[in-house]
């Protein structure tokens, strides 16, 4: 009797399954015991994992080449000056990006560009990139990110290549500083000589990003230098708050920032302004007064730059590209911070476009951490100047003695090194100007170190 068609497929599944079988377990056996079926496995598996890491390389090299491309190109268009013209060129750039989306995936590469153009000038990057991040295919948004992130690395080298100035006989270099909790080593920004120096040689001379004087020797030394005014003192025309040595710093204050924060009691007065002086005065306080005219003074060079047409790839480094790399103490908010934050708004905010948005309790606090951290104190010969010491922290010489008029934040000389010890050079003060003398000679690439005060022990 002949076997029925079902069976028969049944028994034939069975059969190859049970050779199926078999071979995977010869296969296994051999796999595990057969010296030349394990080295060509092996190498295979190999192979498999170079090939997949090759075509993962061209993937990421294809990319970075497009980013590089997309960066190169920028660097050649030359960016609008006026708020009206940048509006304009805005919207062409995106209409141009989100066309190219439109035609499909073929199209990404060539959206990035005008994309990225948009955003550089956009007046809020951040809040873009939110909006890129909900409306841009997610290709082209990774792609204008890591277009901003090596862009913001060029920018980066790009400062430390052409700060500080060759003539001022210094480079930062980066420094070990110990290691962190994983064991790993760690650098900091170091000054040092770019060449060796003789002993009792003036390094450099800097005036400051910003000084102040303490409220109560107001009128008795210039406002802007700190010079102790003797013959000649000039008074602001619209106030009798402050005066100054020359008219040319009181045209240079007037322009960075006495126009924003001037109490003009001499005829129609300004209330906030007015409040703001006699709080300062009342607390002894000196550092609100000089974050109002840096952010003034930051707000003026923008404005400048603005009106001038710039490329992409230019480097142009403003105040705030060095404020914002320096170390700072962190300080919390109380209410101190709170009611100066709340007066620098009321003063500068019907002033100076955007303040109140910028001023967040986070930059004052950071600015001010900064100003404790990193300002010097600025000492006087005069003996006759009777001034309450302020408790705002800044870097004291190592004459514990002198008396000091106020304080005042460097560009270079705020990476100094700290060096009870050892120290190498010398600061010197002429008003608010600073003079670096070697205490000694001093090899190139040997950090410059000073002795002064930290806001907090050397560890």
């Amino acid at each position: 009797m002949g076997l029925q068609p079902r069976t028969a497929a049944f028994i034939g599944v069975g059969v190859a399954a049970t050779a199926c079988l078999g071979y995977m377990l010869y296969f296994d056996y051999q796999r595990r015991n057969n010296p030349v079926l394990k080295k060509k496995i092996k190498k295979e598996k190999k192979k498999a994992e170079k090939e997949v890491k090759k075509a993962q390389e061209k993937v990421k090299l294809n990319t970075i080449q497009i980013i590089e491309s997309v960066i190169e190109a920028a660097s050649e268009e030359t960016l609008p000056s006026t708020p009206e013209e940048k509006e304009k060129y805005f919207m062409q750039q995106v209409a141009l990006g989100e066309g190219l989306c439109n035609k499909g995936e073929a199209f990404y590469n060539d959206a990035v560009l005008p994309f990225y153009l948009a955003l550089r000038v956009y007046p809020a990057p951040m809040e873009l990139i939110m909006i890129y991040q909900k409306t841009v295919p997610e290709p082209v948004f990774q792609m204008i990110i890591n277009a901003m992130a090596l862009d913001q690395q060029k920018r980066q080298n790009q400062f430390y290549e052409s700060f500080p100035p060759k003539e001022t006989n210094t480079k930062l270099a980066e420094l070990p500083a110990g290691t962190n909790e994983e064991g790993k080593p760690v650098v900091r920004r170091g000054l040092v000589v770019n060449r060796d120096i003789a002993a009792d040689e003036i390094i450099y001379v800097e005036k400051p990003i910003v000084s102040g004087l303490f409220p109560g020797l107001e009128g008795s030394h210039c406002n802007l230098c700190l010079k102790r005014l003797n013959d000649v003192k000039i008074e602001c025309p619209d106030c009798d708050v402050v005066a100054f040595c020359s008219d040319e710093c009181l045209n240079h204050a007037k322009e960075e920032y006495h126009q924003y924060i001037c109490p003009q009691n001499k005829k129609e007065k300004n209330v906030d302004a007015l409040e703001f002086h006699e709080a300062l005065k009342k607390n002894n306080t000196k550092y609100p007064s000089m974050i109002a005219r840096f952010l003034s003074a930051m707000v003026v060079e923008e404005l400048n730059k603005s009106k001038e047409q710039q490329k992409v790839g230019e480097a142009s480094f403003g105040a705030w590209d060095h404020v914002d790399r320096f170390r700072y103490l962190e300080i919390s908010e109380n209410e101190e911070t709170a009611a100066e934050i709340e007066m620098l708004k009321k003063v500068l905010g019907p002033k100076v476009q955007g303040i109140n948005e910028f001023l967040s309790k986070e930059i004052y606090l950071m600015l001010k951490g900064k100003l404790l951290f990193n300002a010097y104190a600025i000492p006087t010969n005069s003996e006759d100047i009777e001034v309450e010491e302020s408790k705002e922290h800044a870097r004291k010489l190592d004459n514990s003695e002198a008396k000091h008029i106020g304080a005042a934040l460097y560009k270079i000389s705020t990476y100094i090194g700290q060096s009870e010890d050892g120290p190498n050079v010398k600061i010197e003060f002429e008003n608010d100007a600073i003079s670096v003398r070697a205490l000694r000679e001093i090899k190139e690439d040997e950090e410059l170190v000073a002795a002064y005060s930290l806001p907090v022990s050397k560890k």
